[in-house]
């Protein structure tokens, strides 16, 4: 796996733990259809079928010992649960639809427009973010008159706000082996942004990643719109860290360009090349159960 060998190179790191899991089973995959009234996509359904779920950990080695740091997880078919319950129809307490007051407003990053927890859509948990909110496989309603759903990735904080983050479960996917799993990084996608902790961790891990955000801050893009398009991304780059630098060559060798090769430049979501850069400095009652 490519997460897994690019952590192995990273300075520090230390018990990279990939759980082993069993792929899920065909019957499992239709019964969870049917309880839920809905197909889950091509993508992630091949997942399942490959691996019921998807929990890796690393950790850092300091003074005091390892402290763990990373997580990549996607919860198994089990715990693929629908968030917010039924809606409250008795209006004696108050209900999640409650919140949908801006339900028809548009993310003001991506411009897309946000979940609604009443019937128009269906949410499924996909990771509970170790408490800090929930990255949601979303369900919407077609207003273009097709019979199909809609089918998004979003991330809820903690203040029950709604962030996008992709279009598809394999684009989030790539995006989590990307951020090697590192504290709080659906933040990244959010008008909250990283908090100061894990912005010492991108420095030192994913330096490439507070780079771009930089940039779509002066832009006002949507992180996905520079990120998500693999076939211009230079992995090894988006990877590479401080003690990663390659050494200076020997002064007898530099004038024999074999196996030398120039250090390529970055492409960037907007078809241009950037080179030098240098890194900157209760949920409980959510998931609902039958």
């Amino acid at each position: 796996m490519l997460g897994i060998t690019i952590l192995e190179k990273k300075t520090g790191v230390c018990k990279l733990e990939l759980e082993p899991r069993k792929p899920s089973d065909r019957s499992a995959l239709l019964a969870w259809e049917q309880k839920n009234t809905v197909f889950l996509p091509e993508d992630l359904k091949n997942f399942y079928m490959t691996s019921d779920g998807f929990l890796l950990t690393w950790s850092v080695k300091i003074d005091n010992g390892p402290i763990p740091v990373g997580r990549m997880h996607l919860n198994s078919m089990a715990k693929l649960l629908k968030v917010g319950g039924e809606v409250n129809k008795t209006l004696v307490n108050p209900s999640l639809s409650d919140l949908d007051m801006d339900s028809d407003c548009e993310d003001e990053t991506s411009g897309t427009e946000r979940p609604s927890w009443d019937t128009r859509c269906r949410i499924f948990e996909l990771d509970p973010c170790d408490g800090y909110g929930k990255v949601c496989l979303v369900y919407k309603e077609n207003k273009t008159g097709g019979a199909d759903p809609k089918i998004e990735i979003w991330f809820l904080d903690r203040a029950l706000r709604w962030h996008y983050i992709t279009e598809s479960f394999t684009s989030y996917y790539r995006l989590m082996i990307m951020h090697l799993g590192l504290p709080q990084w659906q933040y990244a996608f959010t008008d909250i942004g990283l908090c100061q902790q894990a912005k010492q961790w991108f420095t030192m891990y994913a330096p490439l990643r507070l780079e771009l955000d930089a940039e779509l801050s002066v832009t006002g893009d949507h992180p996905i719109d520079s990120i998500s398009s693999t076939t211009q991304i230079d992995v090894g780059k988006v990877f590479k860290g401080k003690s990663d630098k390659k050494k200076p060559v020997p002064a007898q060798t530099q004038s024999q360009p074999t196996g030398l090769r120039k250090k390529g430049a970055i492409t960037s979501a907007k078809g241009g090349t950037q080179t030098g850069l240098k890194p900157s400095g209760s949920f409980s009652q959510l998931s609902g159960k039958k």
